[in-house]
């Protein structure tokens, strides 16, 4: 039973909807107001034959939408939306429920929703699924293996629909995911995170110079002649023994061994920044590289990895 049916650029129909009620509709109007293209796009959405003409002048393709109950007429069936594109150029595309499907498919479901009557159209029970149908209620015969085998027949023709068109189509994607999966097994990308690592150690390199003379700088006021840890060392033998400053000595003591750690921690991190120009432009040849594969297969290393792996699964 149909239910809803919307229409846009077929014929002289600019735009229509339509929302059926129960009982019996009529369609009425002057010749030429478009009775016959709604009976027209009600054929589309049962898999009727299209072609361009349908599509109204200066547009370049015609929608039918229509909203079906499919069941024993009590009204507690199951609701089908079905879609129906119709373009100037190329071949017409068919929606069950959003689902690309052929109009085979729809000629077959259009069967238990729609029953046309006209000139130009057939009665139910001339078509072969029909009388097929008739047939094996009569019989009593069990169709679960059949329908079980056509839903899997169905399966496996969406599942090569998705590999591609002709082989021409399928040679093109081909070469491309040939590239793609090369180009991306070269760059050698393991860690969603390497980007960050380079981008401090190139932050690193590129002010080696400028690190290293701070450290230097740092180390000769705390550590250089008369210093920090020479004064403070000076500091703790001066109160040392002196009973008043016992407490004040005991903190004195212990802040000149952290800084006499913090020292040579200084002195280790200084000498572990190296001024290598080589090393500083392998990153940022690196860092550009992930940069373009950013731009072309995700917005973060771990999208592009994943690209990859979805790649050479299609591939």
């Amino acid at each position: 039973m149909l239910l809803e049916l919307a229409i846009r650029d077929l014929g002289v129909i600019e735009h229509a909807a339509l929302v059926l009620g129960p009982g019996m509709t009529a369609v009425t109007g002057e010749t030429g107001a478009g009775k016959t293209m709604i009976v027209g796009a009600i054929d589309l959405l049962v898999g009727g034959r299209s072609h361009a003409d349908l599509v109204r002048p200066g547009a370049t393709e015609a929608v039918v939408e229509g909203r079906f109950l499919r069941g024993d007429g009590g009204g507690d069936g199951e609701e089908i939306v079905v879609r129906r594109v119709v373009p100037r150029d190329g071949r017409s595309r068919a929606y069950i429920d959003g689902r690309l499907a052929t109009v085979a498919e729809l000629a077959e479901l259009g069967a238990a929703l729609v029953d046309l009557h006209g000139q130009h159209a057939h009665q139910s029970l001339l078509r072969q699924g029909a009388q097929r149908d008739c047939l094996d209620r009569f019989g009593r015969v069990d169709l679960t293996a059949r329908r079980t085998a056509v839903d899997s027949l169905r399966a496996v023709e969406e599942s090569l629909a998705t590999m591609g068109g002709d082989e021409r189509s399928r040679a093109r994607e081909i070469d491309l995911l040939r590239f793609q999966v090369g180009e991306l097994r070269d760059a050698g990308l393991t860690a969603p995170d390497e980007d960050d690592a380079l981008e401090t150690e190139e932050d690193v390199l590129s002010d080696a110079v400028a690190h290293q003379e701070a450290a230097a700088l740092a180390l000769e006021l705390l550590g250089g002649d008369d210093a920090a840890t020479d004064r403070l060392g000076a500091a703790v033998h001066a109160l040392d023994g002196r009973t008043p400053f016992t407490a004040v000595a005991v903190r004195l003591r212990s802040l000149a061994d952290e800084l006499a750690d913090l020292v040579r921690d200084l002195r280790a991190a200084g000498e572990a920044v190296e001024d290598d120009p080589e090393r500083l432009a392998e990153i940022r040849v690196r860092r550009q590289l992930l940069r373009e594969l950013r731009r072309k297969y995700g917005d973060t290393l771990a999208d592009v990895i994943a690209f990859r792996g979805e790649a050479e699964q299609r591939l």
